[in-house]
């Protein structure tokens, strides 16, 4: 049987040490890396730093000698510790555009609107709405807000297809 880790562990920072070349960090999974002071501008090299705090599991805050601090957040630090992390976020980050504007894309169809009548009712260009529904572009709050008021449907609706609600549920408008 192999080594169980704590939940999210990729996400838990466990100690940050100052070395001549950056900052080490080490994650609870066992993943190290070390960050370039050329990385970390506000900060710049050893002599530079005064102070390292890890104030959480989440994020390491650097003071610099002139009494700035730097914040240096978990998924900023694991892609120099685990070089699998920034491929594997950005691959989840093109499927949830692909969903979101697949679904958008089916409501539309569903309200027998073209890609220039969405686009007007909501306000957009249509070649923005093309890229929503084709997953090339995530959009705004705002333009979400817009294409559910020209879809006529709650927002909830954009952004869930109803299969995660509970058994009973349904998406009010």
């Amino acid at each position: 049987m192999g080594a169980v880790l704590v939940r999210n562990a990729d996400r838990m920072m466990t100690s940050a040490n100052p070395l001549k070349e950056g900052i080490e960090l080490s994650f609870a999974d066992g993943c190290t890396g070390i960050i370039p002071f050329a990385d970390i501008p506000d900060i710049g090299d050893l002599a530079s730093l005064s102070a390292i705090e890890l104030p959480n599991p989440y994020e390491v805050i650097l003071r610099s000698a002139g009494g700035k601090a730097v914040e240096l957040p978990w998924d900023f630090v694991r892609h120099y510790c685990d070089v699998s992390y920034r491929p594997r976020m950005e691959a989840v980050a093109a499927r949830g555009r692909q969903s979101i504007g697949s679904r958008i894309r089916e409501l539309r169809k569903t309200a027998h609107m073209s890609q220039r009548d969405l686009a007007t009712a909501a306000g957009i260009g249509r070649v923005t709405l093309v890229r929503i529904e084709n997953g090339e572009q995530s959009p705004r709050y705002e333009t979400l807000v817009a294409l559910a008021h020209g879809l006529g449907r709650p927002l909830a609706e954009l952004l869930s297809d109803g299969a995660a609600l509970p058994l009973g549920a349904s998406a009010s408008r």
